[in-house]
Formats: C-alpha cells, sequence, structure tokens
C-alpha cells in the first residue's frame, strides 16, 4: 500500500511539472486600421517614362501582423487603371512602396525621385495628389 502511495504521489508530481513546462498559448493578434503612408512608381519596360507620385496618407489602412499591407496590389491597381484611363499610358508595370514612419518613407521617396532622375534613359513624371489620390480600400 505504502509503494502504491509513494508512486500515485510521484506521477502527480510530474504530471503539475509537465503543466508548468508547457508552452502558453499565443493571444492572436487582432488587425486593426493604421495609419499608413505610401507613394506608387508605374513603368512600362517598352518606354523610358517613369511615373511618380507624391507621398500620401491613408488613414484606414489595414496592416498585417507581420507588417505587410493588406490588399496592395488593389492600391497598385488604382494606380494602373488612373493611368490607362486618364493618360492613355498602357502595359505600365505598378508597385506602391509603404511604411507607417513618414521619415522613413519620404527618404526612400527621394532616393527613388533621385535614381530616376538622374537616369539618361528614363523621363520622370510627376504625379500630383490634385490629380491622383489612393482611395481606402
Amino acid at each position: 500500500m505504502k509503494k502504491w502511495r509513494i508512486l500515485l504521489i510521484g506521477l502527480l508530481g510530474i504530471l503539475q511539472l509537465s503543466a508548468l513546462a508547457a508552452p502558453k498559448e499565443k493571444k492572436e493578434k487582432t488587425e486593426a486600421p493604421k495609419r499608413v503612408y505610401m507613394f506608387g512608381v508605374a513603368t512600362n519596360f517598352n518606354d523610358s517614362t517613369v511615373y511618380l507620385t507624391d507621398v500620401q496618407y491613408l488613414d484606414h489602412a489595414m496592416m498585417g501582423t507581420d507588417g505587410s499591407l493588406k490588399d496592395h496590389t488593389g492600391y497598385s491597381q488604382q494606380l494602373k487603371a488612373f493611368l490607362e484611363s486618364t493618360l492613355g499610358e498602357t502595359n505600365q508595370t505598378c508597385a506602391v512602396i509603404y511604411s507607417d514612419k513618414k521619415k522613413k518613407l519620404e527618404k526612400r521617396f527621394i532616393r527613388a525621385r533621385k535614381k530616376y532622375q538622374t537616369d539618361k534613359a528614363k523621363t520622370l513624371k510627376r504625379i500630383g495628389t490634385d490629380t491622383f489620390m489612393f482611395q481606402k480600400r
């Protein structure tokens, strides 16, 4: 009887230690609207013209838990549709560059603008916020 009692106490002790050592469940982060700054770049590889939008502020963009922008392809499609409908530019490859930090994005914008301004083979055209604005998705 004494052996069974010792065995039972030992098993309960092991059970308690394993419960303490088990990894705790991670709480899922919920996605919430964030402020995001972005600008767009559009180029046609058969043409020398590059379009660059101004840095714009989106107040209700959805960011994923990993820091990626939800539906970033939708924003680049907005720019592509604008270029096709308004300027008649077809076959444009569009991309959006975004960040939740304005200073960081402005540095990237300046770097991109300088890159295309110094390239003699490219013609840089600016698309101002008075002409085109990204719409929230």
